[in-house]
């Protein structure tokens, strides 16, 4: 039993630092590139 309930909890914490590490690959929108040009991903940062 304790056993399934490790499982579970690292099942968890994988999926969420996995979510995390997707959502920091998406590209900046475009009020954000206005704010800061040279945050990576913009298309004036790659000049």
């Amino acid at each position: 039993m304790n056993k399934l309930i490790a499982v579970l909890f690292a099942a968890m914490f994988a999926a969420v630092s996995f979510q995390a590490v997707a959502q920091d690959k998406k590209a900046p929108t475009a009020e954000q590139c206005k704010k800061d040009p040279k945050m990576a991903g913009c298309p004036q940062a790659k000049k």
